[in-house]
């Protein structure tokens, strides 16, 4: 049987302001243990209470779940460190809601307890929001091993606010091929409120859509191992805003993307999201000398103690199973195929060689040097 942890916030004020000064200890059973443990290590800590955590600097430790019916805020300028033992993740469950909105100059982030310089890919666990929204397999479990089945009938589903939010060095597998992505999104709804998230360093994809209808705005994927951006199982938002920039030595042994798209073929709803304002910078663009052999693509002194294997890159764009995606204003470069697999509806899409070109909207809150900086 497992073993199953209910985090119960405490009616009282006295509680109340406790668990918001961070001075839990364990015998409250909040989410914050002591001064700066966010869980207790175990795989099943499950918070059923609304509850915050204030401004500062935490180890998040085994797998810490946010139940139905309970909210958990994150202060702006809140480090959270995940736990490299514990395989250390965050996993909001259908009903349940994060509210998670940093600012430009307090932008929450999620990274490696390791220290600078030590830090890979794959370090800790990583993000997950699930909801109620549909997608095209019914009820689902979520993928990377937690126990969070997800998908409904609510396409307005609502699970929170991620809000100028970074997460470097995620993806722990909990077996081989089995990662958890940098953020994981399982059938979240069109309420949902998701902008300027980066995602660095990931051991799976930066981000991942298994169905939902969630439109997030501002998206960074920065250095990661598998695909950029992938979209499966019926998802259906509007993705605004997207950057992509590949490390040139980097890349997954089932190929590497900045797009994968795919859908059961006689499934419904289809994956049909629409991506919009894109740049994507694939491993040409960052390395003039590229080779897209094993040889090349080394990992770059940051292959994980996990099992994680390299490959080669694919096709900037990768979609394939009765997809029905639209790209509207994008830039790709630098990748050794533009495309393959299924047509996609196109509006000002070109394909070339250029170097990396930042946008001004990632002025201030982006990170591109997670490995050296001091948390």
């Amino acid at each position: 049987m497992k073993k199953w942890t209910y985090a119960i916030l405490a009616l009282t004020l006295t509680a109340g302001l406790a668990a918001c000064n961070g001075s839990n200890d364990e015998t409250d059973n909040n989410i914050v243990f002591g001064d700066n443990q966010i869980g207790n290590g175990e795989q099943e800590f499950i918070i059923t209470h609304n509850q915050t955590i204030k401004k500062g600097v935490y180890l998040l430790k085994g797998w810490c779940y946010v139940a139905d019916g309970a909210t958990l805020v994150i202060e702006a300028g809140t480090v959270i460190k995940g736990d490299n033992e514990t395989r250390a993740a965050l996993i909001v469950e259908p009903g349940g809601q994060i509210i998670a909105r940093g600012t430009a100059e307090l932008p929450i982030v999620f990274t490696s307890e390791k220290a600078p310089g030590q830090r890979k890919p794959g370090d800790w666990g990583g993000l997950i929001l699930c909801g109620n929204a549909r997608n095209n397999q019914g009820i689902m479990q979520v993928e990377g091993g937690p126990r969070t089945m997800h998908g409904g009938i609510k396409d307005t589903d609502n699970s929170g606010i991620l809000s100028y939010v970074r997460i470097e060095f995620a993806g722990s597998p909990l077996r081989t091929n089995q990662e958890i992505n940098g953020l994981t999104l399982g059938s979240v709804g069109s309420n949902t409120q998701i902008d300027h998230i980066q995602v660095s360093y990931s051991n799976d994809d930066a981000f991942e859509w298994f169905g939902g209808t969630v439109s997030p705005n501002y998206l960074v994927a920065y250095h990661t191992w598998d695909d950029d951006f992938d979209a499966d199982n019926g998802y259906r938002g509007t993705a605004t805003n997207l950057l992509g920039i590949r490390h040139p030595r980097i890349a997954d042994a089932s190929t590497s993307h900045g797009f994968e798209c795919s859908s059961s073929s006689n499934a419904e709803p289809q994956t049909a999201p629409t991506f919009s304002n894109v740049n994507l910078y694939g491993p040409s663009s960052t390395d003039a000398e590229f080779e897209n052999t094993t040889t090349y693509i080394n990992g770059a002194g940051l292959l994980p103690d996990n099992q994680s294997l390299l490959g080669l890159y694919g096709a900037a764009i990768a979609l394939s199973s009765n997809t029905a995606v639209n790209f509207k204003n994008a830039n790709i470069n630098g990748y050794p195929l533009n495309w393959e697999g299924t047509a996609a509806t196109q509006e000002n899409v070109t394909f070339g060689t250029a170097t990396v070109s930042f946008p001004t909207w990632t002025n201030g809150w982006c990170n591109f040097d997670p490995q050296n900086t001091v948390y």
